[in-house]
């Protein structure tokens, strides 16, 4: 499932700068006991969610909770376990959404056509920053919508979703993500 490498190597550049790093995270020893509860998680929701076998996951003491690296690898971060399980399940199912839904791909095709279109670097990656936060809110959107399915089928109550981005409370979107406000609300809007 990983994307493949363009004919153009500007838009793997391209890709890649937008895409999370697992290179700012850092690692966390084995017997921790915050890494314990996350792969103890992490073998649960194996169980419950079709997680492809390509798919890896990996653990990390990172500023974020949970992202996609290379549209294949799941990286969460340990102070994922301030949350209750039920959120804890949200981020995984919500990080597999954007595997299963080819976000990685979509991204990937958008930023080709933005730099085929273009006559030069600069005028690629200009196209690429005005189009890619509507991309990007609607890949966040349906990887949420996508997660809500899964607490559905696992037996967790959707409501607990909306709750943490309740508690975040963020009125404003961003380049890459809708509000917090809005992303309760579209949450809601599915139940």
């Amino acid at each position: 499932m990983a994307g493949a490498a363009h004919a153009d190597p500007l838009v793997d550049r391209i890709v890649e700068q937008l895409e999370a790093s697992p290179s700012g995270c850092s690692a966390v020893a084995p017997g921790n006991p915050r890494r314990k509860t996350m792969e103890a998680d992490i073998a649960r929701f194996e169980t419950l969610a079709p997680v492809p076998q390509d798919v890896q996951f990996e653990v990390k003491d990172c500023e974020v909770d949970g992202f996609v690296h290379k549209g294949q690898t799941i990286v969460v971060s340990v102070r994922l376990t301030r949350l209750p399980p039920s959120q804890r399940f949200f981020i995984l199912a919500h990080e597999l959404g954007h595997i299963q839904l080819q976000h990685h791909a979509a991204v990937s095709s958008f930023v080709a056509a933005a730099v085929s279109g273009a006559a030069d670097e600069a005028a690629a990656r200009a196209a690429v920053a005005s189009g890619l936060s509507a991309v990007s809110h609607r890949n966040e959107l349906a990887a949420d919508a996508y997660a809500v399915r899964l607490m559905q089928q696992a037996g967790y109550d959707p409501l607990d979703a909306a709750r943490l981005f309740d508690r975040i409370g963020t009125t404003q979107d961003n380049a890459t993500h809708p509000s917090a406000r809005r992303r309760a609300g579209a949450i809601r809007a599915l139940l």
